[in-house]
């Protein structure tokens, strides 16, 4: 045992021997005396030692128990309860040091102990926060003092206002009054506010010079900006960028290993396999966490509170607003492992335009084909609202290409010079027309380039011919049709010719004449719609048949 340990056992002896002293006529408490440095006496008898003193305070407790039986008087009753007390706490004391002294340090008291607290988070919040508030505090102490000390000088001027007001008035009363007992009341009154005076003007002067000397610039602050920039930098601008490195730093270095298992495990998964795209999200998910805590250490080991507190209400903060958009987050990871309502490969219809998903990530990939530009880079909390089907091979992904030739409502000809994911550029009669996509799909544009077209003219004849309609006129109409239509440039894209007669309308007979070509004569559609009316006419001179007025026939009865 040390020299320390025989001190304390040799002061407790002393005080135990006095005991009943004290109990009997309360007295200062004695001064520790200084013990003397002595040989160190074997563990067996410093035990002996600390027995002879339990037994000690236990046969002055015996004897102030029965003398306190005995009393009458609560006064002294109550101090030898409170004697009491001290000297059964003075046996437990020594019980223990005399446990410790034979375990070598171990005592019952440990088994004891009170049970650890049920966790509370409100108090652990408020531990983890204390010092950024304080923190804050400490740099806001400063303009909070000056507005304070601004506000009591408000007060205060208005109380030395006050009190000048209230002396002029009664030096007024004083110099008016004759009564020797009145001016005397109103002098003692006049001193009473001139005291409350002296006390605001002093009080102000104090104000005034604390102003002063917080408005004055700091004497640490050396050469101003620069030496305060200096200061940031070496203290909690240095803590900040140790912790932006260490979490810039572990995510490249994560991502970097992300991305070379990736192409590891290329060759034996897909790209779009469920199972990859679970660990790339759990791993993704552990690079955050990881990288925060790397931030989080180094603010912690350089002892940057405010930074560290700053950091962490900023992870509860993520969390809080995860817990609110809990079922849309879910969404998206389901759209993100392509198990949601969109997947990759697929068909989706967006902005009205006909999309394949390419790619399914955090910013999903959609393409057209058919689209200058035609590649959309969509966030994923777009991606939830959409719905995606498999599409065929055949499916267009537009109505026309750019250099088609199209028919919008049915009569207007425009030819495609330039289509986008958001307008459409036609040349309408030698002129360059802009539409919106909407607007362009809402005008149902026919392709005549694409698939080919039919271009169908309805002919009359006069009722006159019509012994020969059919076994003459239309025969004769076809061949002269083929026979032109084999000298024009637009020949080799004819399809199909058909000469029919149509109808029997109410002033002439008509013939329907249809051409078919394929989609490279879309830009000889009007020439060919004129050669057609041209040449049905130059039969008709050919083989004098008569093509009608329209004729309004009137009956009146006979008279």
């Amino acid at each position: 045992m040390t020299f320390r340990r025989l001190a304390l056992i040799s002061l407790c002896v002393f005080l135990t021997q006095n005991v009943y002293a004290q109990r009997v006529e309360p007295t200062p408490e004695p001064q520790p005396e200084v013990v003397q440095p002595l040989s160190e006496p074997s563990l067996e008898e410093q035990l002996q030692i600390l027995l002879d003193a339990i037994k000690t305070v236990e046969t002055d407790r015996a004897a102030l128990d029965r003398q306190l039986k005995r009393t009458t008087d609560g006064q002294a009753a109550q101090q030898m309860k409170m004697q009491l007390e001290s000297l059964q706490q003075r046996r437990r004391d020594l019980q223990i040091s005399f446990e410790e002294l034979a375990t070598g340090g171990l005592s019952t008291t440990v088994l004891d102990a009170p049970a650890a607290p049920e966790f509370n988070w409100q108090r652990e919040v408020e531990d983890v926060v204390r010092p950024l508030l304080d923190e804050l505090k400490r740099l806001t102490e400063r303009p909070r003092t000056m507005e304070r000390l601004r506000s009591e000088r408000v007060l205060y001027e208005e109380r030395l206002q006050v009190a000048n007001t209230a002396m002029e008035r009664l030096k007024q009363t004083q110099e008016t009054v004759k009564a020797s007992t009145v001016n005397k009341a109103v002098k003692t009154l006049l001193d009473q506010w001139e005291d409350q005076r002296d006390s605001a003007a002093s009080r102000l002067q104090r104000i005034n010079t604390q102003l002063e000397r917080l408005a004055a610039p700091d004497e640490q602050q050396g050469n101003g900006l620069v030496a305060r920039l200096e200061q940031f930098a070496q203290g909690r601008g240095l803590n900040l960028a140790l912790a932006l490195s260490g979490f810039i730093l572990t995510w490249l270095a994560l991502a970097a290993l992300g991305r070379l298992i990736s192409l590891f495990d290329h060759g034996q998964k897909s790209p779009g396999h469920r199972m990859t795209r679970v660990v790339a999200l759990v791993f993704r998910l552990l690079t955050l966490i990881l990288a925060l805590s790397v931030a989080a250490m180094i603010l912690y080991i350089r002892g940057d509170w405010l930074l560290l507190g700053l950091l962490i209400l900023l992870a509860i903060s993520l969390l809080w607003g995860l817990r609110q958009s809990l079922p849309r987050h879910v969404q998206e990871i389901r759209i993100l492992l392509n198990m949601g309502s969109v997947r990759e490969g697929e068909r989706v219809i967006y902005a009205g335009v006909p999309w394949q998903i390419t790619t399914l990530n955090v910013y999903s990939t959609l393409h057209n084909p058919l689209l200058r530009g035609g590649k959309l880079r969509l966030p994923i909390d777009k991606m939830i609202d959409l719905q995606s089907r498999a599409c065929a091979p055949e499916e267009p992904w537009f109505p026309s290409r750019e250099g088609d030739c199209v028919m919008l409502d049915g009569d207007i000809y425009a030819k495609v010079r330039l289509q986008t994911p958001e307008v459409v550029q036609l040349t309408i009669i030698g002129a360059t027309t802009t539409y919106s996509v909407a607007d362009y799909l809402g005008k149902k544009p026919r392709n005549l380039s694409r698939d080919g077209f039919a271009l169908p003219i309805v002919f009359g004849l006069d009722y006159r011919h019509q012994a020969g309609i059919l076994t003459e006129i239309v025969p004769t109409l076809r061949a002269w049709l083929e026979e032109r239509l084999a000298q024009q440039p637009f020949h080799a894209h004819l399809t199909a010719l058909l000469v029919e007669f149509n109808e029997a309308a109410s002033s002439s007979l008509n013939v329907l004449i249809v051409a078919v070509f394929t989609g490279a004569a879309a830009e000889d559609y009007w020439s060919i719609r004129r050669f057609l009316q041209r040449t049905t006419v130059e039969a008709c001179n050919q083989y004098g048949w008569t093509i009608p007025f329209e004729q309004l026939t009137v009956h009146l009865p006979s008279v």
